[in-house]
């Protein structure tokens, strides 16, 4: 009895040690964002190169993941943990403490990669580290919740300590959880295993990584500039390496990513289904924030309150996920959490001139929030569903690529099609502005309606018993 008790007090330990990394390195996407203008005006930071605030972390985070969770499967999950929340932490210090705008894209770009590293680890430790399939279910459940409602409280949590403390402290919030994690990790995680016979596939990680930040960084320019002839150039030299990368991992013998983990159309399903959440969270933070401040006139302060409730309703939805996912199965969380999704969207899109936060905002936030409570965990379930444990990493970083690239990507576009029926770029006029955001909430709702078909075609009804490292990479749906 005292072994049990002390087993399960470890491994609450280990999740809480794993969480609140996680949550640390979610927050950190939102708080900054939030805190930008006063980077710009501390820093004198010119407004062309304001979008390097963002873009440097996003560029080595986006380009690293895939890589970087192959490592952790080929050199250690551990391993890669404590040198990933090592990197974020030492570069969090840095960006609190620059002095010159340089510095401070310098010092985001390394925290990109520090994230880029401990992320697909964090996911691979907690589906390895519970075996029994009912506590991982709950145990994603809380990794939804952690993941989405980090997202929205980074709104709130950014405009308080940036009013409070300064923009600094945005960064400087993260040393202590990343001192103690790096400290207890060695004492709770589980010792790596040897290492496999497979050799890091360099050539693979070059191209996959040069080919990933090309990617991105178009993404990235396209939200700023638009679709403009650097934007078109950057996605052919893009395309170019990533189609080498593929030519390649056909003919290599141990490749980076194994095509044969696309069989899997579990994974394959919670990948897209994955994409789908992301674009929806992206667009319904970005065009319901504007509305707030352009149309009802709030602050940025009174912006990032305007979501508590909703932070409250995802945690409180993705705790309850595990229960619900060993009761009904993935596949019906899915798509419930679609259809609630495609009703937030509908409700968002009420906004009006003249209009109010509860009448007109909360409403549509809320089932927004309650659909995506309900599909962010099952949709990494499915996406880790039937891959064995020496792929997790693989697998993780794969789920967290879809999550933040395919989310941003999908954002971009939806974002560029509101824009393009501004009679004006800078234009303030609010009926202007609305139709934008409408127009934009309309196409995005193509969206849902494909969740639920990923969800029925390709995703897992009930949950079957875990893979274990010796079967095949392929699930039954």
């Amino acid at each position: 009895m005292a072994q049990r008790a002390s087993l399960a007090t470890r491994e609450r330990l280990i999740l809480g040690v794993l969480l609140i990394v996680q949550f640390m390195l979610i927050l950190d996407v939102a708080i900054v964002s939030v805190a930008v203008p006063s980077m710009q005006e501390s820093l004198g930071i010119r407004a062309g190169d304001l979008q390097w605030v963002s873009t440097a972390y996003t560029l080595t985070f986006g380009g690293l993941l895939v890589a970087a969770g192959r490592i952790a499967d080929l050199f250690g999950r551990r391993r890669m943990f404590i040198i990933g929340t090592a990197v974020f932490t030492v570069s969090s210090l840095l960006c609190g403490a620059v002095q010159e705008s340089w510095q401070l894209f310098a010092a985001r770009g390394a925290q990109g990669v520090g994230a880029a590293l401990v992320s697909p680890a964090i996911l691979s430790l907690l589906l390895t580290s519970f075996a029994d399939e009912s506590k991982r279910n709950r145990v994603l459940g809380l990794w939804g919740a952690v993941g989405s409602g980090g997202a929205i409280a980074g709104q709130l949590i950014g405009g308080v300590i940036t009013d409070s403390l300064g923009w600094r402290w945005v960064f400087l919030v993260n040393l202590p959880i990343g001192i103690i994690a790096c400290l207890v990790a060695p004492l709770l995680l589980a010792r790596d295993g040897e290492r496999s016979g497979d050799r890091l596939d360099t050539t693979g990680a070059v191209t996959l990584t040069l080919g990933l930040l090309f990617a991105v960084f178009g993404v990235s320019r396209i939200a700023d500039h638009g679709a403009d002839t650097v934007v078109f150039g950057v996605f052919v030299v893009a395309a170019i390496l990533l189609a080498v990368f593929a030519r390649h991992e056909r003919r290599y013998p141990d490749p980076l990513v194994p095509f044969d983990i696309f069989d899997n159309r579990s994974l394959v399903g919670g990948n897209l289904l994955s994409i789908v959440n992301g674009v929806m969270v992206m667009t319904a933070i970005f065009f319901s924030t504007l509305y707030m401040q352009h149309v009802l006139n709030f602050s940025a302060l009174q912006a990032g309150l305007a979501f508590a409730p909703v932070t409250v309703v995802i945690l409180i939805i993705s705790g309850m996920t595990g229960r619900l996912t060993d009761r009904f199965g993935i596949r019906a969380l899915l798509v419930t959490g679609a259809i609630f999704t495609g009703l937030g969207i509908l409700g968002l899109m009420a906004m009006r001139v003249g209009g109010d936060y509860w009448l007109t905002v909360l409403p549509g936030l809320l089932l927004l929030g309650i659909g995506q409570g309900l599909a962010f965990a099952p949709a990494t379930s499915a996406a880790t569903h039937g891959v064995p444990d020496d792929r997790q990493g693989l697998a993780g970083g794969l789920v967290t690529m879809s999550q933040q690239l395919g989310g941003a990507v999908g954002f971009a576009v939806l974002a560029t099609i509101a824009a393009a029926v501004l009679p004006d770029p800078t234009t303030s006029d609010p009926y202007a502005l609305i139709d934008g955001y409408r127009l934009g909430y309309l196409v995005g709702l193509v969206l849902p309606v494909l969740g639920v078909i990923f969800a029925l075609w390709l995703t897992p009804g009930r949950t079957a018993p875990a893979a274990s490292a010796d079967q095949p990479a392929t699930a039954n749906t």
